[in-house]
């Protein structure tokens, strides 16, 4: 009788030591598109790949806003091309890290310093709120001139 108390309460603490993960909350770039001439929203068919990783984030995607990671490093390069037309913008950031929980830990936060871009199609870029944090809201509005008539 004692060995069957001994293995139902090892049981009944096996079952309450259920382990418990959560992913740490990211901090994204949020960017939205905008039509130079109109103030507008812009929808272009978009690819961005990440300068310095193998990652295409988006492909041929047809989108009016961006979520894009920083790196954990003080820069973050991506190469875009809006309908086929490819810009190039280098993020500079401010990097900290910050506590979650026990549960899913650290995550980084940004802030962002200054951008700059090449100009084949993007126009302008603002910086509307410069802390990227877990909460995503608008970070930058990406001004697009617009394609000339005839192009897709």
């Amino acid at each position: 009788m004692k060995r069957i108390s001994y293995l139902i309460f090892i049981l009944i603490v096996a079952m309450a030591c259920k382990e418990v993960f959560e992913a740490p909350p990211q901090a994204l770039l949020k960017a939205t598109l905008l039509n130079s001439t109109t103030n507008k929203s812009d929808t272009s068919i978009i690819t961005i790949r990440g300068i310095g990783t193998d990652s295409i984030l988006y492909k041929d995607s047809t989108l009016t806003g961006l979520i894009l990671p920083l790196s954990a490093n003080d820069t973050t390069i991506f190469l875009i091309s809006f309908d086929s037309v490819t810009d190039t913008i280098t993020f500079f950031h401010e990097t900290s890290m910050e506590y979650a929980s026990m549960e899913s830990g650290f995550y980084n936060e940004y802030k962002l310093q200054n951008i700059d871009f090449t100009q084949n199609r993007i126009d302008s870029i603002l910086i509307t709120d410069s802390l990227v944090t877990k909460t995503w809201h608008e970070n930058i509005k990406l001004y697009l001139r617009p394609l000339p008539s005839g192009s897709n």
